[in-house]
């Protein structure tokens, strides 16, 4: 039924209809818990209502003291103006204007006076790093650096007293983004205070042409530039607002679809474009239900419009009933771009890998439909019109929360990366294209749908495709392997330093070969999940993890005549053995501890005070370790209760390729002293 239901979608689907609902979205300033996001949400509850849609807005308390699982509550925060003025040469120069361009000031800026304060700008190089204030008074005066907004405001105005920051920065994303590809963009930048009351700091965030403009003047000899600064803002106790749908099923499990609502205006893709995609799925859904071309589904359909990732913790810990009847969900983050001008490419981005489900076969077997738009000339083969892939767990969206297997819920990602107007507010209405909302609204229809009704057929078809679509998937992973051996090579000094390289990437490719394999028949296992057991999908099931076993023996070998041939060898008998660590005493240790989880979901770190001392720790620790990146998010989804350290261990090298027992016991303990983890 998933070729059906798809062809349905894309008839049904109204591709200027999503558009112009990002483009209303794109014109409400949504800062997470804000009267911009308040007026968002209401916005679609509204446009719902209309459809016809049961939904209906949920509020919940934005204030100090309200934690769901790991993530605390934050006070709720409104900014009525802004603007920053240079006051030079008897000419008053608007910087930033807060009425015009949002992201000119550091989101959650704390307030001046209500007549703002005239003062000077100081130049400080490098505004993290406090060997850069030492000669310099910056009290009561406004810092002009580039950097990370929280942490050069925790320098200037919490240590050395200075009034606020202006910064230029804007982040690089090679090759699609350098700082002069957009000379007129402001990074968008925000304020996570842990404690809103005694956040004193106000930034604003200039573009790079301006920026330079004011380096030159600093550089001309002005120690200091007079300038004018006013925030009209303010914290309180408010609410945090979740938009919920729902599409009545027969049976009380739920099916679910997530895209986050928030960020400054217009923030059009990232991600007023999942917002919107996803209330035309739903009003398609609705109405192909409704004039009966699609039955009513079995499993219920739930929609959700929230802040990124604080709602979904809100929501989850706020609705564990609901939870326990999920059977899988998707999230839809940044979905719109129009390619061309972003230089993005559309991904189905698998789940958690810890967490053995059926959400990525079943989005990428869809993504592979939709894919079949263009004959060639002699029509045997048939072609896609946009960029695409399939692409393993990476997170940094609310699906890390879903999949986490404390949580439970299977749930890819659609997104488009990278994206050369990101978390800028050049990220315009313009850059959207209507066809891409298509391709990530009837993908997600069309899974929702397949997941809240699938047959023994579906699952069957679903099991083939992932079997099929394996090869190319882990090829893709296995050759980034050998060609990172391949510029570490040409970067090595001596033979003893390539036979290391060649030893440790025949590691790596072993244990991840051995890692996806395993992983991926675990995810067909799943399917059992989805719909009920058939002759024929169970045939299919057994089939497909069969032929996964044996392509994962055919690709294992043949990444290792790719390393050879890499290293210039005649014969894969020619590499040296596998890389083996000495870490026997390390893993000792880590046998003996077994890590437990103090929190339901991902540890979220927003909005809670970190201490100076565990600061120093783990700058320590990133100094003794340096080049180690030890995946931690990666961590805890593993740590079940149950695995050993060391088990764990196992696993994330299998997942990462990071291998260093010690450096991970060494994290693990600091973890544990934050509250990550349990004591033992």
């Amino acid at each position: 039924m998933i070729h059906e239901t798809l062809r349905l979608t894309k008839e049904e689907f109204q591709p200027h209809g999503a558009f112009n609902c990002v483009a209303k979205l794109a014109s409400f300033h949504r800062v997470q818990c804000s009267p911009g996001i308040r007026d968002a949400a209401r916005y679609i509850h509204a446009y719902l209502k209309e459809q016809g849609i049961q939904t209906e807005i949920l509020s919940l308390p934005a204030k100090h003291g309200v934690r769901w699982w790991s993530q605390e509550s934050f006070p709720e925060w409104c900014c009525r103006d802004a603007e920053l003025v240079l006051l030079e040469d008897g000419k008053r120069e608007r910087l930033c204007a807060f009425s015009e361009q949002k992201t000119s000031l550091v989101q959650r800026s704390a307030p001046t006076p209500p007549e703002g304060i005239t003062t000077t700008m100081v130049f400080v190089e490098n505004g993290e790093d406090p060997k850069s204030y030492e000669g310099l008074d910056v009290k009561g005066k406004l810092v002009f650096s580039r950097g990370t907004a929280a942490e050069i405001a925790a320098l200037a105005v919490d240590k050395f007293g200075a009034a606020g920051i202006v910064v230029d920065t804007m982040r690089e994303q090679p090759p699609v983004r350098d700082r002069f590809d957009l000379p007129d963009g402001r990074q968008y930048l925000s304020f996570w205070p842990a404690n809103a009351e005694n956040h004193k700091a106000f930034g604003f965030v200039v573009s790079p042409r301006q920026g330079e403009a004011l380096r030159r003047l600093f550089s001309s000899g002005k120690r200091e530039l007079a300038v004018f600064a006013r925030v009209d803002s303010e914290y309180f106790d408010g609410s945090l607002e979740i938009v919920s749908a729902i599409i009545p099923g027969e049976t009380d499990e739920e099916v679910t679809a997530v895209a986050h609502l928030c960020h400054p205006e217009p923030s059009a893709n990232d991600n007023a474009s999942g917002a919107g995609a996803l209330m035309e799925a739903v009003r398609t859904l609705s109405a192909l239900i409704a004039k009966g071309s699609l039955p009513k589904p079995r499993r219920t359909i739930r929609f959700l419009w929230l802040p990124e990732m604080t709602g979904s913790y809100a929501f989850l810990a706020s609705n564990e009933d609901v939870l326990r009847r999920t059977v899988a969900a998707i999230n839809l983050d940044m979905v719109g771009e129009n390619q061309a001008l972003c230089g993005s490419t559309f991904m189905v981005e698998r789940p958690v890998a810890a967490l053995a489900g059926f959400g990525g076969d079943l989005a990428a077997c869809i993504l592979g439909l939709l894919t079949k738009e263009v004959d060639n000339l002699a029509r045997n083969h048939s072609n896609s019109t946009f960029r695409y892939s399939v692409s393993p767990f990476s997170g940094g969206s609310d699906h890390n929360i879903c999949g986490d297997p404390s949580v439970g819920v299977t749930c890819p990602m659609l997104i488009q990366w990278p994206d050369k107007f990101y978390h800028t507010s050049e990220d315009t209405i313009d850059k959207v294209d209507p066809k891409m909302l298509a391709v990530a609204g009837t993908l997600t229809a069309t899974y929702l749908y397949t997941a809240a009704t699938a047959t023994p057929a579906d699952a069957a078809y679903i099991a083939d495709q992932a079997a099929v679509g394996f090869a190319g998937e882990a090829s893709a992973i296995l050759s980034h392997i050998t060609d990172k051996a391949r510029e570490d090579i040409s970067k090595a000094k001596g033979q003893d330093e390539v036979t290391t390289i060649l030893a440790k990437t025949r590691r790596t490719i072993e244990k991840r070969v051995a890692f996806l394999s395993e992983r991926r028949r675990a995810d067909v296992a799943s399917l059992v999940k989805l719909a009920p057991d058939s002759v024929m999908f169970c045939q299919a099931r057994s089939a497909a993890q069969e032929h996964i076993a044996k392509t994962a023996d055919y690709l294992w070998a043949k990444s290792l005549r790719e390393l050879a041939t890499v290293a210039g060898l005649k014969d894969v008998s020619e590499l040296p053995a596998p890389w083996r660590p000495e870490e026997e005493e390390a893993l000792k240790r880590a046998s003996e501890i077994v890590p437990k989880r103090a929190f339901r979901g991902p540890y979220s770190g927003i909005s809670r005070e970190t201490s100076a001392e565990h600061k120093e720790k783990m700058k320590a620790f990133r100094e003794k370790y340096k080049g180690a990146s030890i995946p931690s998010a990666y961590l805890q989804y593993w740590a079940d209760g149950n695995r050993t350290l060391s088990e764990i261990a196992d696993l994330l090298e299998g997942e990462t390729g990071f291998r260093n027992t010690e450096a991970l016991i060494e994290y693990y303990e600091l973890m544990a002293e934050r509250g990550v983890y349990l004591a033992e």
